[in-house]
């Protein structure tokens, strides 16, 4: 364009012949700032209009002109697809029956009736510690009650017969009852003496050994775990709060054992911890092969978008300005001309991405028809040739 406007320049200077040339010089060697600057708007206006004269013989030949050969770029339909857009986060596998069994009582581990491995039932008898003379202090509870009780129904008939004082009857009722609760007392701590399974499980690991000196809550006995029903636990930040909550779908890959599950969250947190700014989800996972454990890491894809009929487009064929504003080339047909396209430069709204594909929530519709190959080597209003990709 610029070397045709130079000929036609040339052109239009040679026209104007030498006299032209020289007024021109001689108004420079004047000069007259004012004289100068009124010859100066003549040429101006002079190549002004050779420009428009040009542009018009462009259009005729293009008209004309049906061997031109335009550009040729590859174009893709816009349909309406459904859209599901994951993040991703790293969990870990927890079970809530998973403990260490400690003594509530001191003494020596006496019996351990259980093995590594061994399935148990709950109530079912793990560790028996040495009673310490608790069984004797039991019996001679249960005697001392015996008689308290034998006192008290006798005193009782009497105080109904209006016979003896009231506070030998108050007196024998209150030793009755005192001894009653000392023999359940005492009935309690015999019970501990029997370590037994809190639920049904696996014993895990006996830490323990017959003889050893049990301290309560400290010195640790075994461990018991039950592996039927599991949970996958995460913190997530609270940026994603307003789009995760229960029965929110998730995809729980355990890179492990290679499996991938299909679950959805059971629980979210109401707790941002103000150290990561994060709240806490769990979810709920079945574990009849036995081969989720706790303590597994594993990867969460949360579904936390879901668009039915999202106008995708690749993201390659979006492109950015300066302004950082993104646009599109939509290419609409060229009345007449069979296979020969003109090229729109349409600005739209992104919304989420993910594998190369972007979502266009506004600029686009339907049915419309996009560049796809060739994109950077076109402008806008380019007259373009097209092959559907």
């Amino acid at each position: 364009m610029k070397k045709t406007l130079l000929i036609f320049t040339s052109i239009f200077l040679g026209q104007c012949g030498s006299s032209d040339k020289q007024t021109t010089a001689k108004i420079i060697e004047g000069g007259n700032l004012a004289a100068i600057q009124t010859k100066k708007t003549e040429v101006v206006k002079t190549i002004n209009a050779l420009q428009i004269d040009l542009g018009l013989l462009n259009n005729a030949i293009g008209e004309v002109d049906t061997q031109k050969k335009f550009l040729l770029v590859s174009s893709i339909t816009v349909n309406p697809s459904s859209y599901t857009h994951y993040v991703d986060f790293q969990g870990t596998v927890e079970t809530d029956k998973n403990i260490v069994v400690y003594p509530e009582i001191p003494g020596l581990l006496k019996t351990i009736h259980v093995s590594e491995g061994q399935k148990v039932k709950q109530g079912q008898l793990m560790a028996t510690l040495s009673d310490s003379g608790l069984i004797d202090q039991l019996e001679q509870l249960e005697l001392q009650l015996e008689l308290a009780q034998t006192t008290y129904k006798r005193q009782s008939r009497l105080w109904e017969q209006k016979i003896g004082s009231e506070i030998q009857y108050l007196q024998a009722k209150t030793q009755f009852k005192s001894l009653e609760k000392s023999v359940a007392q005492m009935k309690d701590q015999v019970d501990k003496t029997n370590l037994v399974a809190p639920f049904d499980g696996i014993v895990d690991h006996i830490m323990a050994d017959p003889g050893s000196n049990m301290v309560p809550g400290m010195t640790p006995v075994l461990r018991i775990i039950n592996l039927d029903n599991m949970k996958v636990s995460a913190f997530i930040p609270e940026s994603h709060l307003p789009n995760i909550a229960v029965n929110t779908p998730v995809v729980v890959d355990i890179p492990v054992i290679g499996k991938s599950l299909n679950a959805k969250i059971s629980s979210v947190g109401n707790f941002i911890n103000p150290n990561n700014r994060s709240f806490r989800i769990e979810i709920e996972m079945q574990n009849q092969e036995g081969d989720l454990k706790p303590n597994m890491t594993v990867q969460l894809r949360v579904n936390d978008y879901l668009n039915p009929t999202a106008l995708m487009v690749a993201s390659k064929n979006i492109l950015e300005d300066q302004a950082g504003a993104y646009y599109v080339y939509i290419l609409e047909e060229v009345a007449g001309k069979e296979g020969v396209f003109k090229t729109a430069k349409t600005f739209v709204t992104l919304g989420k991405s993910s594998n190369n594909q972007t979502e266009v929530l506004s600029g686009l519709q339907a049915g419309n028809l996009l560049v796809e190959d060739g994109i950077r080597l076109i402008e806008d209003q380019q007259l373009v040739n097209v092959t559907q990709s």
